[in-house]
This record gives structure tokens, sequence and C-alpha cells, in this order.
């Protein structure tokens, strides 16, 4: 009851895993989705502050504060927070789990992958600023009234209060929100590597399934037909000669690799394997003509043993052949 299943779209899901760049950031296909270019640049400008080489860059007293407040005001003017509306429960739901560390950043890796990918693209650049703004010992005071001593804490706390409206709020904006987003933009900080990372091993748990179910099974006699689920289905467009192709061939391709599967198992008996053979024969007549032609070659499989020859009975061989003899009869 955490999240509805209807809000979840499995495009985004699958755009968030594969459609990223060599630092894992979300790559658009839709280029007007894109942050702006001056936010961009004010964002990289912070991040990268006594690593500034670029002399042109105007530089004068309050310079840091106003790109700050450009980048601030630009993520404060968004239409719904970074984490979305519908999503709000569930990101909620996780706080719970602050406790559990490893548990919590393995939930809110799954809850980030069903942002939209522009949403999971702004977070992403948003959180590396943030996180390089506070461990930036040089950066300076981006708010009036601060000691350079006091900076670091200061700064972090900003950070928070700055952004975590823009993150996480509920439609109705009640008070509670700005606590909860508080506590989650915090853990964000301290672990935004490991939340906003593709997780490795959900994905190959998830593919190794997904090919399982797509795997092509041959059921037999007394065979539980309900034990094997439905195969997952995804729509691709297609051109009309590969649609050809796969109607001609697509589904002969596994079966005949079914079939080589069971012709090379050295574990079934002859006679298992002659018995599975005739049921791929029936079932699928035309995969089993295309790999067996003629009977001589599926002759070969089955190779006839020699038989043994006859032995000779003893007696022939110590009685060998007279020709008949009258013999004289005897009367009483």
């Amino acid at each position: 009851e955490v999240l509805d299943v209807k809000l979840v779209n499995s495009k985004f899901i699958i755009h968030n895993v594969y459609s990223v760049s060599k630092q894992g950031v979300v790559i658009l296909d839709d280029k007007s989705k894109e942050l702006p270019h001056w936010v961009l640049s004010a964002m990289k400008c912070l991040a990268n502050w006594p690593n500034c080489s670029d002399l042109r860059q105007p530089m004068y007293l309050g310079f840091e504060k106003d790109v700050f407040k450009t980048i601030a005001d630009y993520y404060g003017h968004l239409k719904e927070p970074l984490l979305t509306f519908h999503l709000f429960d569930a990101f909620v739901s996780v706080l719970g789990l602050l406790q559990k560390e490893n548990m919590a950043i393995e939930a809110f890796q799954i809850c980030c992958l069903l942002l939209p990918p522009e949403n999971r693209r702004k977070l992403q650049l948003l959180m590396r600023m943030m996180a390089r703004i506070c461990l930036n010992k040089e950066m300076p005071p981006l708010c009036d009234g601060v000691g350079t001593r006091t900076l670091v804490g200061v700064v972090r706390s900003q950070m928070v209060q700055t952004f975590s409206r823009c993150i996480l709020c509920s439609k109705g904006e009640v008070d509670l929100d700005d606590l909860l987003a508080a506590r989650l933009v915090t853990f964000l900080m301290d672990n935004f590597e490991e939340i906003l990372k593709v997780p490795l091993a959900l994905q190959t748990s998830i593919e190794e399934r997904v090919a399982h179910l797509r795997r092509v099974q041959i059921k037999y006699p007394g065979a539980d037909m309900d034990i094997t689920p439905s195969a997952p289905s995804f729509c691709r467009q297609i051109s009309p000669e590969e649609f050809e192709y796969q109607r001609a061939y697509g589904s002969q391709e596994p079966l005949a690799a079914l079939l080589e599967e069971v012709v090379t198992d050295a574990k079934l008996s002859s006679k298992e394997k002659k018995k599975k053979l005739k049921q791929f024969q029936k079932s699928y007549p035309e995969v089993y003509q295309e790999r067996f032609p003629t009977p001589e070659s599926e002759a070969l499989l089955f190779p006839e043993k020699p038989k043994p020859k006859p032995q000779l009975l003893m007696w022939a061989l110590k009685n060998p052949f007279q020709p008949f003899q009258r013999t004289r009869s005897f009367r009483m």
C-alpha cells in the first residue's frame, strides 16, 4: 500500500539503468528537458571552486553568493519536487529504515530508479554539487555573518535548508514536510554516490530472471502446466523485414537449440532420448525435419550394436555332416 503500481513507468526504469554516462549520470534523449546552460555553468563553477583556472570568469566580492542564489532560484521554481509528488509516500516510508543504513540505501536506490530520467539527472547533478561544496574548505561563506571556523557545518546546514523542499515535498505542503525533507536530504548527501548509482546486484538478478522466463520450454505428458509463469513482454517497433524474419525463424531458433540439448545430453539413456525425440517430432515436425532430414541422419544417433555370431553346437563340430545311410530293419 506504499506505492501505486500504476504510477510505475517501466520506460523510466530502463532509461535510468542503461542510458547513463561513464560517471553514472543519466543521459537525456530529449535535450529540451536538460538543465539550462547557464544553470549548469553556475553549478560547475561552485562545484569546482581554488580549482577554477578560467581567468576570464568575472570575480568580485560576493560573486559566489550570486552564483549560489541563481542555482537556488532555478531549483526553487520547479513545477514539482525532484522526487515527485507521486513518490512522496514511498520515500517517506524509506525514512523509517535510516537506522538500518544498508537497507535504507538499497531502498532509496530502488525508489530513485522510478524517477523520470530528467528528474534523476537533475538530482544527480545537484547532489554532486552540494557534496563538493560541503567538502571544500576554501569555499567562501555563502551566507552573511558566518565565521570561518564554523563555515563547514553552516554550509552543510545551508545546503539542506536551501534545497530540501525542491527535492522532497508533498502536494499539500504540510509543516511536517520540512523535517522529513531535511532528514532525507542529509542522508542523500552522506550516501549519494551509492544511492544514485544503478544497483548492479539487482540489475543482474532481474536480467537472469527475465532470461529464464523467456526461455522456451517443451512440456512433456504429465508435466505440471501451471508451474511455469507467463513470460513478460514489452513492445519495440521493428522494420517489416525484421518482422518477416522473426515470423519465419524467430521461434525456430530456440527450439532448434533445445533439440540440440536433447541430442547431446549424455545423461539420457537411449530409451529416454528416443522417447523425447519422438515427442519433439510430434510437436515440432518442421524443426525436427531440419535437424534430421533423412532416416539415416537420425540413425546415426543410435548406431546398431553388432549382433553376436551364433555359437556352433559342440556336437556339430564333433560330428561333421555325413551322407544318409540306410539301416537294416530287424524283425522280431
